[in-house]
């Protein structure tokens, strides 16, 4: 059951990301159709969704991410960044090893 319930949250915030975006450039597109302005008003409606959306995403994740931290699974959080890290070429991988 506790597998349904995450699948459950990460459709949440899907949908919450989807909405996001959708609902303020919708309303944009309306505005620069009724105010001439048909391509001002839709990238104001986009940037102000971002900005909303970034941060709702972020007060949803917040709780996840503490509680990992508090358990001590650290590990967990930084997985899928050493998965990117391995993508590099070796070149790069050697780069950012002298690097550190």
């Amino acid at each position: 059951m506790k597998n349904w319930s995450a699948a459950m949250q990460l459709v949440v915030v899907g949908l919450f990301v989807a909405l996001c975006l959708l609902i303020p450039t919708g309303v944009g597109f309306w505005l620069g159709r009724e105010m001439a302005h048909k391509i001002m008003f839709p990238l104001i409606g986009l940037g102000v969704g971002s900005l909303v959306m970034i941060y709702g995403v972020y007060r949803m994740v917040k709780p996840f991410l503490q509680e990992t931290r508090e358990k001590g699974r650290e590990e967990q959080i930084r997985w899928p960044i050493r998965m990117l890290v391995g993508l590099r070429s070796p070149k790069q991988r050697k780069e950012y090893r002298e690097s550190r």
